[in-house]
């Protein structure tokens, strides 16, 4: 018995190693997977992390360019004059790392391997003057021909300013920012393009008139009387560096962007509530950027002749603005008034435009408000009450009485216009009713949230923008007291006095179309939409 159980046990003799072997083997492969799989994770990641880091760095470049595009600023004048018909041309600006060389064209390289910064999205934009042809995948993929930049034909290159982030050692990895002129057939969003408007042909210039784009047969800069700007197309690429033969992440981002075109009310004072002009003041409707004017005689016996300035074509004061546009009526206390327009100097008649109705779309005073206000300051006042616009008449916060205001640097020279950068513009937003005296100064957009009470003097250049009425009755200060317009009364629609709109007391207004264009200079230009390229 006990030998058959020997034997046993001798036969069983090296089981535990082979066991232990396959445990061993068993937990190293799970180590393995675990290994691999972490290894797997951590590779996603990076590449996520690259990638995403790619994706911002275009959104930056693209938020970059669009800054450049503010008014006045350095890349303004060349973006706005660019068009999308027979002389299009684009522009590029590069944003090298450490001196690199960046060429969008076949002239680095017709694949991404040799010039990991070509420009390979280009033909699917479908611009009709570039005859770029899109196939199949990204422009020149495939051995596909004719769908690449071969040459610096048609863009004007530029190395951006080295500042912290761009054209340094340590440049964000956008590459190049590309901006073209929009036009009316839009790139891959459909087999072949998407129109904006279907009737009008496809090489024809897309504008936006603050509202809507629209599209026109010549330039946006040729319409008239309308104001109306470019649309603008921002597209930047992104290539984060290549790490080993990870060649590294390629994103693309595109804005649509286009500055708001300026606010040019059709007159000095332009009002729904109605007007009531009392005693002594001086309305001028020619434009002080284009005519001279200069008055002799005195009192019933004043004559007023206005000649172009230099530089000013020989029809510039062949005609003027009307002094006063309501969407009611005018009445005058007193004869002691000056009213110089083409159209005559009776305020009460020829000199005005009344009953205005239906009111301009583009004189929305509530829409202008909110628009303007989201990029203003707020000079801080103590206001007490609420806003309620639903009463008759509206309600509005009370912002008290401020003396000796100043709201940016006021131009000197004047009545010659001023150049830019002699003065500082400024968007001030007032939340409620306020009563401005003792000679307050200002350059820019004047927003009040409620009525505006002036006297005491006022000197401003550019707009006054107000919700409620105005009275504005004691000019004192300069000689002139506003070089732009006043734009005033969504919520006056009274016709008793107690609601009009009162100037006068030696006030001085003079009619600035210069004034009111250059309005909002510090303002980028809106976002209309964004997205990523895929393609």
């Amino acid at each position: 018995m006990n030998g058959k159980i020997t034997k046993r046990l001798k036969s069983q003799s090296g089981i535990a190693m082979m066991v232990s072997l396959l445990a061993l083997l068993l937990l190293a492969a799970i180590g393995m997977g675990l290994m691999f799989m972490a290894d797997t994770e951590n590779s996603v990641n990076n590449n996520y992390r690259d990638s995403q880091k790619a994706y911002f760095a275009a959104r930056a470049g693209a938020e970059d360019a669009r800054l450049l595009l503010v008014r006045d600023a350095t890349l303004n004048g060349n973006a706005m004059a660019l068009k999308t018909d027979s002389t299009f041309h684009m522009i590029y600006l590069k944003n090298p790392t450490g001196g690199e060389p960046i060429d969008p064209t076949t002239a680095a390289g017709s694949t991404l391997a040799t010039n990991p910064y070509l420009d390979d999205q280009l033909c699917w934009e479908r611009f009709a003057h570039l005859t770029l042809t899109p196939g199949a995948g990204p422009c020149g993929s495939n051995g596909q021909s004719g769908q690449l930049l071969t040459d610096s034909t048609a863009f004007t290159a530029t190395t951006m300013t080295q500042t912290a982030g761009v054209n340094g050692a340590d440049a964000l990895p956008f590459k190049w920012v590309r901006i073209t002129a929009k036009q009316n057939l839009m790139g891959a969003l459909g087999a072949s393009g998407t129109k904006v408007a279907s009737g009008p042909a496809n090489d024809q210039q897309v504008c936006w008139d603050g509202s809507q784009e629209i599209v026109v047969s010549v330039t946006c800069a040729s319409q008239s009387p309308e104001i109306i700007m470019p649309d603008c197309e921002i597209t930047s690429l992104a290539v984060t560096p290549k790490v080993g033969a990870n060649p590294g992440s390629r994103r693309m981002v595109q804005m649509e962007v286009a500055l708001n075109p300026p606010l040019v009310p059709p007159a000095p004072i332009s009002v729904m509530a109605p007007v009531s002009l009392q005693g002594s003041y001086i309305l001028n409707a020619y434009d002080n950027c284009a005519c001279s004017c200069t008055t002799t005689g005195s009192g019933n016996h004043q004559v007023t002749a206005c000649v172009p300035r230099v530089g000013q074509p020989a029809n510039a004061c062949a005609s003027s603005a009307h002094a006063i546009y309501t969407q009611n009526t005018v009445s005058t206390i007193g004869n002691s008034g000056q009213t110089t327009t083409s159209f005559g100097s009776d305020p009460t008649t020829t000199a005005s435009v009344q009953n205005v109705n239906p009111w301009p779309p583009s004189l929305n005073i509530n829409k202008l408000i909110n628009q303007y206000k989201a990029g203003a300051t707020n000079p801080g006042y103590t206001c007490t009450g609420t806003q309620d616009l639903t009463t008759t008449p509206a309600t509005y916060a009370n912002c008290g009485t401020q003396t000796s205001q100043q709201f940016g640097t006021y131009p000197t020279g004047l009545p010659i216009e001023p150049l830019p950068g002699t003065y500082t513009p400024v968007t001030e937003y007032i939340p409620g009713s306020v009563h401005l005296t003792s000679a307050a100064t200002g350059t820019g957009i004047l927003i009040v949230d409620g009525d505006l009470d002036i006297n005491g003097g006022l000197n401003w250049y550019g707009l006054i923008l107000v919700r409620g009425k105005v009275s504005f009755t004691g000019g004192a200060g300069a000689s002139t007291n506003l070089y732009g317009a006043i734009l005033a009364g969504d919520d006056v629609n009274a016709s008793n006095q107690a609601q009009s709109d009162n100037f006068g007391g030696s006030i001085n207004f003079s009619y600035d179309v210069c004034a009111l264009k250059r309005l909002g200079g510090t303002t980028p230009p809106q976002l209309l939409a964004t997205h990523e390229i895929m393609y």
